[in-house]
């Protein structure tokens, strides 16, 4: 039994026990640069230390990415955490728990801001390898509007192998199992790697490890291994052909020279045993640092609110960010995350009102002026020209010159009016020269030059977004404005016949589409991640009818060109054989729907990629494609 002295004197003790608790809570401490904020509750050595480690990547690539754009608009944040614990309250999700291991970390790309966290005290050579590779092919994006397949798919793994040492950064060996399974088969021949497209079977924008995506990434691993930024150099030049519209295989033929002699340097260089890193990378200087600064309780809330609400975590943030102002009124941030959750969730009155509190505390916070411009075109419905937003986003642009998004909406808005089509073409094109990779942001610069009577350069524009970008939707889109484009003149005389089908149906009015940015998708990166790798498939089935010479086969319809209205060419995939098929005149093209959902009427470009389909054909000689189509009959998928 206690004497009621003692049980007080218990009490007394428990409460200075947690007073202990609460003071070793660490504060976070920020300290930035011009491309990076970092905020950690390590101290500021430890902030310091994962500044200069992104600082140093950062150059890293500048150095081995010829005339890459690094500029993301808005500096990057970073939360890194010190420890698991601290890990925990960033990711509720990931509890601290000694017997199961925690991600090192999550990049997450939005559309107005980037950010990454992760923990500080995380080990292993590389610990941040997909987040480095994920920064990497942020950089793709903002630097190249259509790199081959290849060189994307290795320039996008080469720096998850960075080590840092006292001699500088080291470039790593290529990853073991793609050297495994480059040992297990034999290489693919260069013309072939080197001539890959997104609608080949051999590319995959998955991490699936093939013999084409390990050999792509053994392959710039190789020339970035060569000394005194040698291998650098001749991919600067190889890029500078590619960029300005030559044939992969060609500038590879010119630049690369003798390809057979280059895939024996390249065994050489896979059988290398040396396992090691291999010589340091020559990069510049660390960029200089600003003088750190601790957080308040209420900023480090609002931040980590913030990227709470990046994560899509609406409900948590909500709670989080009102929290925090009732701590501090003051606080920018806060308000402008308030304000994209009330966007987000269509309350546009409460989104202004958050928005314009967060440009009267701060009034360099470009991201809340950007805000009040989507508000304004959000109330407008998009119909007219909201003058405010007009205002908004030039006054975003700014604070902020290197932030394509607002330079896209202007140009959005000043091409409604006839007036102002030039500057509407020059945002875009501002906008386009931002991010070459957004394929969007190159679309509204073809349908611009097209409105402004550039045709042939809205035409060389649109095909090369078709044959480049990853977003299917944006591609075929593509296809459909060159198809109804007018086509170039030619010496060749015109036909004395079916002249009316030769003629391309008439383009519709100027329409641009406000850009719909996707959900952010973040990208975990985990202790435990691998690759599957891909078994080659087995050969399809064809049959064929050999008293009229005709043939079919099943397979799925890869890419569709109609570049060259009314003509159109298709691929199709069936397995490991792969055919490429003309039809004169599309409209004339027998399409057939069995038990599936049939074509609109005219959609045929925009339609049939990505369909299963019975295709019938006869082979043909002398010509770009191996068989003249028949028929069309479309599947359910296989």
């Amino acid at each position: 039994m206690l004497l009621p002295g003692l049980a007080i004197a218990a009490s007394d003790k428990d409460k200075d026990k947690d007073k202990e608790k609460v003071k070793k809570v660490e504060p976070w401490v920020e300290v930035h640069s011009d491309h990076f904020l970092v905020a950690s509750d390590g101290g500021e050595k430890t902030a310091r230390r994962i500044l200069d480690l992104f600082e140093t990547l950062r150059h890293a690539i500048q150095a081995t990415m010829p005339n890459s754009h690094l500029d993301t608009g808005i500096p990057i944040r970073i939360l890194a955490a010190k420890d698991g614990k601290s890990f925990a309250t960033v990711f509720p999700e990931y509890p601290y728990d000694k017997k199961q291991s925690q991600p090192e970390g999550l990049f997450v790309a939005g559309s107005e801001k980037n950010y990454i966290a992760l923990r500080a005290n995380a080990s292993g050579p590389v610990p941040y390898e997909e987040i480095f590779n994920t920064y990497a092919r942020l950089v793709l994006k903002l630097s190249y509007r259509n790199l081959p397949p290849w060189l994307e798919t290795g320039y996008a793994s080469a720096y998850g192998v960075l080590t840092l040492g006292d001699k500088g950064p080291r470039l790593g060996r290529p990853l073991p199992e793609d050297l495994s399974a480059l040992w297990e088969s034999p290489l693919l021949p260069l013309d072939l790697v080197l001539h890959v497209d997104r609608g080949s079977p051999y590319y995959t924008s998955g991490n699936k490890v093939t013999v084409f995506s390990a050999e792509s990434r053994a392959l710039v691993h190789y020339f970035l291994s060569q000394s005194q930024g040698s291998g650098s150099q001749t991919l600067a030049r190889y890029i500078a052909l590619v960029e300005a519209g030559a044939d992969s295989l060609d500038a590879a033929r010119k630049i690369f020279g003798d390809l057979n002699q280059l895939k024996s340097n390249l065994e050489a260089y896979i059988k290398q045993s040396t396992s090691g890193p291999l010589e340091s990378l020559a990069v510049g200087g660390s960029e200089a640092a600003s003088g750190s600064r601790t957080l308040s309780l209420a900023e480090t809330d609002a931040l980590i609110a913030d990227f709470t609400l990046a994560r899509g975590r609406t409900g948590d943030a909500e709670d989080k960010l009102e929290e925090a102002i009732k701590l501090d009124p003051s606080l920018a941030i806060a308000e402008e995350s308030l304000g994209y959750l009330s966007l987000k969730q269509q309350r546009l009155d409460d989104a202004d009102m958050h928005f314009k509190r967060a440009t009267e505390i701060d009034s360099k916070d470009a991201l809340a002026y950007y805000g009040l411009g989507l508000v304004s075109m959000a109330r407008g419905g998009g119909i007219g020209v909201p003058v405010g937003a007009v205002a908004a986003f030039e006054k975003t642009v700014a604070v902020a010159p290197g932030f394509a998004p607002a330079w896209y909406n202007l140009s959005s808005i000043y091409a409604e009016r006839k007036e102002t089509m030039q500057k509407a073409l020059e945002d875009a094109q501002r906008a386009a020269a931002l991010v070459p990779g957004d394929s969007g942001y190159q679309y509204q610069v073809a349908l611009l030059l097209q409105e402004s009577g550039h045709t042939d350069d809205a035409r060389k524009v649109a095909d090369g977004i078709r044959k480049s970008s990853d977003d299917r939707t944006i591609a075929d889109k593509a296809g459909d404005f060159i198809a109804r484009m007018p086509q170039p003149k030619t010496s060749t005389p015109a036909p004395t016949a079916s002249v009316a089908n030769t003629i391309p149906p008439p383009a519709p009015p100027l329409r641009i589409e406000h850009k719909e940015e996707p959900e952010s998708k973040p990208v975990v990166t985990a202790s435990n991640s691998t690759r599957e790798a891909v078994a080659p498939p087995p050969a399809p089935v064809i049959s064929s009818s050999a008293e009229q010479h005709v043939y079919s086969m099943v397979g799925k319809i890869t890419d569709v060109n109609c570049s060259s209205a009314p003509e159109i060419q298709i691929t199709v995939k069936a397995q490991t054989i792969v055919m490429h098929l003309h039809a004169a005149d599309a409209a004339q093209l027998t399409i057939k729907a069995n038990g599936t959902t049939p074509l609109a009427k005219g959609s045929a470009c925009s339609g049939l990629r990505g369909r299963t389909a019975r295709v019938s054909y006869q082979f043909v000689e002398g010509k770009k494609w191996d068989a003249e189509l028949q028929t069309i009959e479309l599947r359910n998928e296989l």
